[in-house]
């Protein structure tokens, strides 16, 4: 399953958009996978992980997000034309995840409830006191095949 999940996610990269937008609402009974590549400033990446381990998986699944997994990218000796993460980010690593949902509306509320919760609102703010954590953010969505092991 993980060679799948890698295969996702060299696959959607063409596809991803550096903005978070809103989507109009799927079939209900249709899953959604969001998949978010997270590159940070100069000297930060450890602090996104961070934040990222001790408070945001944690608010994800208490806002009804399903954590399907963290990695973070890994440098290689040589660059392939497909290796987008490294060209963007000039070989320093960047936080790839990916949540699910049931559907697009439970995407969007969950979204709205973990924005707007005081908790995440006091952890972004503390971990940022040094300057802002995340340079871009790339955002792709996803809706597993028929013959995928991810439903």
């Amino acid at each position: 399953m993980k060679k799948k999940i890698i295969s996702i996610i060299c696959l959607t990269l063409s596809i991803s958009c550096s903005k978070s937008i809103e989507i109009s609402p799927q079939k209900p009974s249709q899953g959604v996978y969001e998949m978010r590549v997270y590159y940070t400033h100069e000297g930060k990446f450890k602090d996104i992980i961070s934040r990222f381990e001790n408070h945001t998986t944690k608010l994800f699944e208490k806002h009804g997000f399903t954590n399907v997994g963290y990695w973070t990218t890994k440098k290689i000796d040589s660059v392939s034309f497909a290796d987008k993460f490294m060209i963007t980010n000039k070989a320093d690593s960047a936080l790839v995840y990916i949540v699910s949902f049931k559907d697009m509306i439970s995407r969007n509320e969950s979204w709205r409830n973990f924005i707007k919760d005081p908790e995440w609102n006091r952890v972004y703010n503390t971990t940022r006191n040094k300057g802002p954590i995340v340079k871009e953010i790339e955002q792709v969505f996803l809706s597993p095949t028929i013959f995928s092991n991810l439903k």
